[in-house]
């Protein structure tokens, strides 16, 4: 069943903030903002909502009104912005994001515990790097950070093949152990998806699944 506007939009508007909202928040100008994101010192927005209306009447028929879009930031951009402007104007838009970056690969690293440089964190930054300019962190995570989402990326991993595994036979105590981990990992650092994506995301295709998998394995036991 498709989700409702006034269900997702209250979700959105409960979970999230306009750039207006952001920049009243943080005492930096939207232009600014955005000025910021453009140069990768900050994520985009989240989500992007746009309205559309039809209005009709029985003189002229059908008028399609302008479109409307709306940008929702997630809450830890009021911390973000704020140090990112601040850095910024200590060492210039290119200074600032060159740091920036460069934090953000440490943090890869020390959460994924790779060595720093590795052909195998060198990937690992750049993907997650890609997720960051881009807004997905904004979706998923409590709080947009690195390391947040290398736990959730592999808390996700781990619940798919135990997943695939009690499938195929069945789970040992070490196994329900690491599933029980990757539950917690994964509910530690992902929020409440909304009502429009809840379906299609990692909590319903796997978390659900494995939660589920895991009560049933302790029922079982319990049984025994």
């Amino acid at each position: 069943m498709a989700a409702t506007i006034d269900e997702t939009l209250a979700y959105l508007e409960t979970s999230y903030m306009t750039l207006p909202e952001l920049a009243s928040e943080t005492g930096v100008a939207a232009e600014r903002i955005e000025t910021l994101i453009e140069a990768g010192c900050l994520p985009p927005h989240a989500h992007e909502a746009v309205m559309r209306l039809d209005v009709t009447t029985n003189i002229i028929g059908k008028i399609e009104v302008a479109e409307k879009r709306l940008q929702f930031y997630h809450p830890s951009m009021v911390a973000l912005t704020r140090s990112a402007d601040a850095l910024a104007r200590e060492r210039g838009l290119d200074g600032a994001a060159a740091a920036i970056r460069a934090r953000f690969d440490d943090d890869v690293a020390v959460a994924a515990g790779l060595a720093a440089g590795s052909p195998a964190h060198r990937d690992l930054a750049d993907r997650a790097w890609a997720a960051w300019r881009d807004g997905t962190f904004g979706v998923c995570l409590k709080e947009i950070a690195a390391a947040n989402m290398i736990r959730k990326v592999s808390a996700t991993e781990r619940m798919k093949t135990l997943i695939a595994k009690a499938a195929d036979g069945f789970l040992d105590d070490d196994d329900v152990k690491k599933l029980d981990a990757a539950l917690a990992s994964y509910a530690g650092v992902t929020g409440p998806f909304g009502p429009h994506e809840i379906d299609g995301s990692t909590r319903r295709q796997v978390y659900e699944p494995a939660l589920k998998l895991a009560q049933s394995r302790k029922e079982r036991a319990a049984a025994e």
